[in-house]
């Protein structure tokens, strides 16, 4: 009975401090879910570099220290939202293409501020797109931001969830921009 008790106790314990350990790494994977909001009659080839001076995906401000959390393959992430939306809207994509669709990654951060009784957390997303053929180029710079509040400790899966919307958001809105429409058709 005594030996059944001290293995549920050290069973419960092992899974309290399984939950409270977060992991060391920023799961970033938006997912394109708008359809067909324009019309790209274009064969691309996609490339995304990541060309920020901070490269963590998460920064944890707590009362005296600053803990960062890098995110695995967000250059993979971001070109695969990138290659659905830009296939969703009629481009196909190959890397045998004449016309170079060029994302670099120039922010990309979550900052979450942790107090006594809640949080913040300001999420800014800057991509900078080229396109580039033959005897022209275009350029433009895309940006937004996102702004949560809650009460108690951050949840990882919620930051997560913030960036992965507004990573959507801005390959939505760069998908479906006239001026870019109009240089790939010209």
């Amino acid at each position: 009975m005594k030996l059944t008790h001290t293995i549920v106790t050290c069973c419960a314990l092992l899974i309290l401090a399984g939950c409270a350990k977060q992991p060391g790494q920023v799961i970033l994977n938006p997912v394109y879910k708008n359809g067909q909001i324009s019309t790209i009659d274009s064969s691309l080839s996609t490339s995304v570099i990541d060309l920020r001076g901070d490269t963590s995906t998460l920064k944890l401000i707590e009362s005296d220290k600053t803990k960062t959390f890098a995110s695995q393959g967000l250059t993979d992430s971001v070109k695969s939202v990138l290659d659905s939306a830009l296939n969703r809207n009629g481009a196909s994509i190959s890397n045998l293409a004449t016309v170079r669709f060029e994302v670099d990654i120039h922010a990309l951060q979550a900052v979450v501020t942790e107090k006594l009784m809640s949080h913040t957390s300001e999420a800014t997303i800057e991509l900078g797109v080229r396109v580039i053929r033959s005897t022209s180029n275009f350029s433009k710079v895309y940006r937004g931001s996102a702004n949560l509040e809650g009460p108690l400790s951050h949840e990882r899966a919620k930051i997560e969830g913030q960036l992965n919307k507004l990573t959507e958001q801005i390959i939505t809105r760069i998908v479906s921009d006239p001026e870019l429409i109009e240089f790939l058709e010209g």
